[in-house]
């Protein structure tokens, strides 16, 4: 769209303009600069040597005094044909308030000072001579020389619009969709929300997501997801990654968030992708969609842990090592499995202090013993009841399960303290399941089973019962059922107590979850009327910083979360009830200008605890130091490995302290 150089000149004439920065650089012959996206509006000037300019990827050739305007959130790459030297004059830049109602809310959405133009001076000298001095005076320290600066850019702004309309040249609105994309494509790693890339780019949310939607289809946010699923599943097919590494290298926190979005975009989970039959294989998003608005460009390539991995000719050459790979583990597996079979028929099973005949049955084709169909007849119920066995209901359906089972592998990740809490120590358990403090005591002869995929390892423990929660993939639990029974737990699905009271149920002893249950109710009705009172009305955040941005936490998902605003009923600042109490996600993650919005009047808050991010970006900023729960003492920080559990023993540590927070030590006596 051009707009004409009469409408720039009205523009500005009813605009107050504020120069935020005058600049000079060189590059050498040969030297580049890359895409650099426009903090603010700016003009280019080239006061030496020539080439190309790149604005939006629109190619602009220029020479000596060549000037070019672009606007804020544009992306500016320079390639200079021999030696540059040029000015770059930063402004921001807003109709006034009549004028705006003017121009309407339509042309305010698109910025009339985002426009895209060049020209080269018939009168160049008055260019050169204005930079020159506005930048030493914008240098000095002296306010009089500032403003003296401010001025003279007055007059530059003066004098490129004379020169444009002698010329004819009109200027011409960017391509602010095209913008967008873009900066996805390149920043799909980092935390974002729509209104951060609506502040970006200088126009409303919902403008935004109209023409967004109008272009491409899609809203902003589902349009990003797509971008990140695309290279999350070509990671996929990348050796040396896990879901994790994955997760975070495509803008995700934890791996459970990348494979439910991943689900939702291909109908399949990471897992069963990478595995899966070639029918089973979706077909791979490209960098670009057919409804991508910003030109193909030859960059189109992954790094993962040093790999290069071109989309074109190594991925299935990759895909089909990693296939091969999985089939020839699981052969292994199951001729482990029949070898067992056939020597431990009337075998003991050591260690367990079971019965000959039940160690037989645990340890024979537990594929075919262990699981039964939902429609199972009363007859094979009762003939497993006869042999120490029995159907449970877990949350994916009927499997036949130990009436009392001894030798059981966690593979929650989370949930060892419901074990725990029950007094029984599993024989082994995930790395992850290792690192809450307050288990530490409990955890001693548990084999550590790192990330849980080591299934030789898992078979040569002969368990009788492996507990997971069922966002384990499919190929994974495939594995599993070869060597025991498979109890699967609805991830986020229930509260702490009523997971507690399913641990109770399949491993016999309902009795003393409910003792748990009925104790920490009690300690709940003591303690809550008093820090109801001192709270009062104020509102609560629980916040952690990580690695790319900051995570905000409901009342799902540990955290503290279901003590503070499930049991205690606290207060959440709107948006957090509105999106992750009320909502349905767990966590809300947010960049740091949308910290004043998640913030509450007492904030709870620690590191992410499992990545290599640096607290000090957040904590060190001057945004979280003018937080008024930071001035005023109300900010307590929580112990950072501790904060990701919530089983009964985690949540015990975690009351204290908040009890503590609210009360100060005397507060704890309440508890005991």
């Amino acid at each position: 769209m051009v707009m004409k150089v009469d409408e720039q000149i009205t523009l500005w004439n009813h605009s107050n303009a504020r120069l935020i920065d005058v600049r000079l650089a060189t590059l050498a012959n040969g030297d580049a600069l890359r895409a650099y996206r426009l903090p603010a509006h700016a003009f280019f000037y080239a006061a030496e040597g020539g080439g190309i300019a790149r604005l939006d990827d629109e190619p602009h050739p220029f020479g000596r005094h060549h000037v070019l305007h672009g606007g804020r959130g544009a992306v500016l790459d320079l390639y200079p044909d021999e030696r540059l030297s040029y000015y770059m004059v930063l402004y921001k830049a807003e109709p006034l308030t009549h004028y705006a109602r003017q121009l309407g809310s339509r042309a305010l959405a698109d910025d009339p000072f985002r426009c895209h133009y060049g020209m080269l001076p018939s009168y160049p000298q008055a260019f050169a001579d204005k930079l020159a001095t506005m930048r030493e005076d914008w240098l000095s320290a002296d306010q009089l020389d500032q403003l003296h600066a401010r001025l003279l850019f007055g007059q530059f702004v003066h004098e490129l619009l004379r020169q444009l309309r002698e010329q004819g040249a009109q200027p011409s609105r960017p391509d602010v969709i095209a913008q967008v994309v873009r900066y996805m494509d390149e920043h799909y790693a980092e935390p974002m929300s729509l209104a951060r890339i609506a502040e970006l780019f200088g126009c409303s949310e919902s403008y935004l997501t109209k023409q967004f939607r109008r272009r491409t289809g899609l809203s902003p946010m589902r349009y990003l997801t797509h971008i990140r699923m695309g290279h999350a599943a070509r990671m996929l097919a990348l050796p040396g990654a896990s879901l994790q590494d994955i997760a975070e290298r495509v803008g995700y926190p934890d791996a459970h968030s990348l494979s439910r979005s991943f689900k939702k975009r291909f109908g399949q989970s990471p897992v069963h992708f990478l595995a899966g039959r070639d029918d089973l294989v979706p077909e791979l998003p490209d960098r670009r969609p057919e409804y991508a608005l910003v030109p193909d460009s030859p960059r189109c390539y992954i790094i993962v842990d040093n790999h290069s991995h071109d989309r074109a000719s190594g991925g299935a050459t990759m895909l089909k090592k990693k296939r091969t790979s999985s089939m020839s583990a699981a052969a292994l597996l199951l001729g482990i499995t029949m070898l067992l079979g056939a020597c431990g028929n009337g075998n003991t099973n050591p260690g367990t202090g079971s019965s000959p005949a039940t160690s037989s049955s645990a340890a024979t084709a537990p594929a075919s013993a262990t699981v039964s169909s939902p429609a199972a007849s009363s007859p094979a119920s009762t003939e497993s009841a006869a042999s120490g066995t029995r159907t449970y209901v877990d949350s994916q359906g009927t499997v036949t399960i130990p009436v009392h089972p001894e030798r059981i592998v966690d593979l929650t990740g989370s949930a060892i303290g419901n074990l725990l809490e029950l007094g029984i120590k599993p024989v082994a358990a995930m790395d992850s399941s290792m690192k809450s403090p307050y288990h530490k005591e409990q955890l001693s002869g548990v084999v550590n089973l790192g990330e849980g995929s080591d299934y030789e390892k898992i078979l040569s423990l002969q368990p009788d019962l492996i507990v997971v929660f069922d966002y384990l993939e499919a190929a994974q639990y495939e594995k599993l059922i070869e060597i025991a029974p498979v109890v699967r737990l609805a991830y986020g699905a229930d509260r702490p107590a009523e997971l507690l009271k399913k641990f109770g149920d399949f491993t016999g002893r309902e009795d003393q979850a409910q003792t748990w249950i009925d104790e920490w109710n009690r300690k709940i009705e003591r303690v809550k009327p008093k820090i109801v009172e001192t709270v009062g009305d104020r509102t609560v955040s629980i916040l952690q910083p990580y690695a790319k941005g900051i995570y905000a936490w409901g009342d799902k998902g540990g955290r503290g979360g279901e003590i503070v605003y499930g049991d205690l009923g606290l207060k959440a600042p709107p948006i957090i009830r509105q999106k992750l109490i009320d909502g349905p996600e767990f966590g809300a993650n947010l960049s740091l200008e949308q910290l004043p919005d998640y913030a509450g009047d007492y904030i709870f808050t620690s590191n992410w605890g499992w990545d290599d991010g640096d607290p000090e970006v957040v904590y060190g900023s001057a945004l979280w130091k003018g937080l008024p729960a930071v001035k005023e003492g109300r900010t307590f920080f929580i112990d950072t490995a501790g904060s990701y559990y919530n089983d009964p023993i985690s949540l015990d540590a975690q009351l204290a302290f908040i009890v503590e927070s609210f009360l100060g030590k005397e507060g704890l006596t309440l508890l005991s």
